[in-house]
């Protein structure tokens, strides 16, 4: 994917080299919010670079950039092993960026992505109390399946959403 400028930041998709950004991201998403995600600070600040190399692939991920490339955002596009399925994982903006259209041009990148790929549905599992997520996903055409499994945390239980793959 090329880049493209959306509401005066740069989406791309991100590739070798970028893994200390994606360190820094997702160590931020972390700090900012914890509950939103099945890991924990600690578990991604033990990640090595070859660790960051392995999430590049074989996948997708897009960064969400400001035009002084300081990174704002990202969102990882996995495909399933055994379905033509690709889950969203990851989706996390900077408090700076969010209300900018951002997270709907991350999300966009992943359907593009799926499509390209011939995935029929892109799937994705967000925190149940976590609405305003819920809300971004619903408004790129996501639904909720009725489908909730437990999280990785304790008493965290994360909602499965789908939407087509075209």
């Amino acid at each position: 994917m090329d880049v493209v400028t959306i509401c005066r930041m740069k989406l791309r998709q991100a590739v070798r080299g970028d893994e200390p950004t994606l360190r820094r991201l997702r160590l931020a998403a972390m700090t900012d919010s914890p509950e939103a995600f099945g890991s924990t600070y600690e578990r991604e600040a033990a990640r090595t670079v070859e660790d960051w190399a392995r999430w590049l692939s074989p996948g997708a991920t897009f960064l969400m950039e400001a035009l002084d490339g300081t990174a704002v955002g990202l969102v990882a596009a996995v495909p399933d092993a055994t379905d033509p399925v690709v889950h969203l994982m990851a989706m996390w903006v900077d408090p700076v960026a969010r209300g900018t259209g951002a997270a709907d041009a991350l999300i966009q990148a992943v359907v593009a992505w799926a499509s390209a790929h011939r995935a029929s549905t892109v799937q994705l599992h967000v925190e149940q109390q976590n609405a305003r997520a819920r809300r971004v996903y619903e408004r790129n055409g996501f639904r909720a399946t009725g489908h909730e499994v437990a999280g990785a945390r304790d008493g965290m239980i994360e909602v499965e959403m789908t939407r087509d793959g075209s």
